[in-house]
């Protein structure tokens, strides 16, 4: 019998190695039927209540000649479900999960207990082998560092599909105010000063600390709220000089009143109804379901939102940090050990990196969601002016997975339509101007032994560091016991996690 191990929560970077090679096997069943489990995005979730009714996953079917059984967790419990899930012998042949952060261990973890299977790609999946082998740098992403294959990427298949969000402002505002819009600190100081007091903003900026990890803010000091690379170097950017100046900057905006009391317990239904009700002139959001959504949501006359630089301290600095995904990381779609037909499965996966493929998923049914025009996919207007009145994401949600992820390679073509504001492309290009690609962290993996040491001491390091920088930000603790907070994120290991991360990024670039 496999080995299945039950586990509680991951941890956020673990990581891992090792793999085997898979065969064929025996064939599953006469109707080409293969169980897949994955998550219902909520957009879908409008509409349907399982992939299988809508028109991509039907079209799917009918291209490969594959029955799909689709199987959901419930919304918000995907990791609770996943941990019963492979606890059992009886697994779906396919998962589509984040191995490389919430199973602990890794990938190699999950070969081990007898999980998922490693896969011959050159073999069974001729479609993404050819792609990774003219795309060396997503190739290096996706392997362990033992170079083994493991599961189906969703690959961003151009630079500008890596950055969607940064910093938005009120141009009419602005403009009424006599303002540009902020590029430094001091200018925000100004600009938020004026939005409370000229524009009576209740909330100048909506804020919560996952700005801090987009380098909204922080990154003009020359760090964020996290692991980073300087120079080949591991570094933990809360233990930096510059993270203390940030904070210290934040707790003023916060006795001024620039960031609401009670920021630390808002969320994404806070800002939408602070900026499209005019009770706050800034925000950082997504250019889609932020920008896109707010502005055909205000009914204000005159209302703009435009974007904002990630801001430096010094005018006419190139900002270092700023909000970028990797070419290939998150889910992966993983043949798991239950799958008695693994050809069949990597056929179905490989599927989405194929040319026909790649225009399915981006794009939909040709004559139905798009239409070629001079060339170039147009969505139609049961995308983009939904008669059933559904938003665009949803209506993209039925025929196409562009708008989300999976196995296949995302096009900028969809981008180009879906951001098709002015201000929103204008967005992509403003906030994509850092040197933040400098800086990234790659997709690691820690050994199984460096997982089980470290996994207690980064869930302990994160929950102290979370609590501290909410009292220092709110004046509940004072910014002259800052020292005595990063020793004793020292004394909970946060070096042993540094020098932990420096190796498994070393093993990285040998890959």
């Amino acid at each position: 019998m496999k080995f299945k191990s039950i586990f509680l929560a991951a941890v956020a970077g673990a990581m891992t190695v090792s793999l085997c090679a898979c065969d064929s096997g025996e064939q599953q069943a006469e109707n080409n039927t293969l169980s897949y489990w994955v998550t219902l995005e909520s957009n879908a979730a409008m509409s349907v209540s399982n992939y299988g009714e809508t028109p991509f996953a039907q079209e799917l079917q009918k291209r490969t000649g594959i029955t799909i059984d689709y199987q959901h967790p419930p919304q918000g419990k995907q990791v609770e479900k996943f941990n019963i899930l492979v606890a059992t012998d009886d697994l779906p042949d396919i998962i589509e999960f984040s191995w490389t952060v919430d199973y602990p261990g890794g990938p190699e973890k999950a070969i081990e207990d007898g999980v998922i299977q490693a896969l011959d790609f050159e073999k069974y999946a001729p479609n993404l082998y050819k792609y990774l082998q003219e795309n060396p740098d997503v190739d290096k992403l996706i392997k362990t560092d033992s170079g083994k294959y493991f599961g189906f990427p969703f690959i961003r298949g151009d630079k500008t599909l890596q950055t969607s969000a940064g910093i938005m402002i009120r141009k009419d505002w602005l403009d009424e105010l006599g303002l540009e819009v902020p590029e430094t600190i001091s200018e925000w100081d100004t600009v938020l000063k004026a939005f409370k007091e000229q524009k009576g903003a209740q909330y100048p900026i909506m804020f919560n600390l996952s700005h801090a990890a987009w380098g909204a803010f922080v990154g003009a000091y020359g760090t964020i709220d996290g692991l980073y690379v300087d120079d080949g170097q591991i570094k933990y950017g809360v233990m930096e000089p510059g993270f203390k100046e940030y904070i210290a900057k934040m707790n003023e905006w916060y006795n001024n009143g620039y960031i609401a009391a009670d920021f630390a317990s808002m969320d994404s239904k806070n800002t939408d109804a602070a900026i499209v009700n005019g009770d706050s002139g800034a925000a950082t959001g997504s250019v889609g379901s932020g920008m896109g959504r707010w502005t055909s949501s205000a009914t204000e006359e005159g209302f703009e939102l435009v974007a904002a630089p990630y801001p430096t301290l010094n005018k006419g600095e190139l900002p270092e940090f700023g909000q970028v995904q990797l070419k290939a990381a998150g889910t992966y779609s993983a043949v798991t050990t239950s799958c008695e037909d693994v050809e069949l499965a990597c056929k179905l996966l490989d599927y989405g990196y194929s040319e026909e493929g790649e225009m399915l998923y981006n794009f939909g049914i040709e004559g139905e969601s798009y239409e070629m025009i001079d060339g170039y996919p147009t969505y139609t207007e049961l995308i983009t002016n939904n008669p059933d009145g559904l938003s665009m994401s949803a209506a993209l949600a039925r025929y196409v997975q562009s708008y989300n992820s999976g196995p296949f390679v995302q096009d900028k073509r969809y981008m180009e339509q879906y951001a098709s504001l002015p201000q929103q492309k204008e967005a992509i290009e403003i906030w994509s101007n850092t040197n933040v690609e400098e800086h990234l962290l790659p997709t690691t993996y820690m050994t199984v032994e460096e997982s089980a040491e470290m996994s207690k001491k980064i869930s302990s390091i994160q929950t102290y560091k979370d609590e501290m920088l909410l009292k220092f930000i709110m004046g509940i603790e004072p910014m002259e016991n800052w020292d005595a907070f990063t020793a004793e994120l020292e004394n909970r290991g946060v070096n042993d996690y540094i020098q932990c991360t420096q190796e498994a990024y070393e093993r990285y670039l040998n890959r």
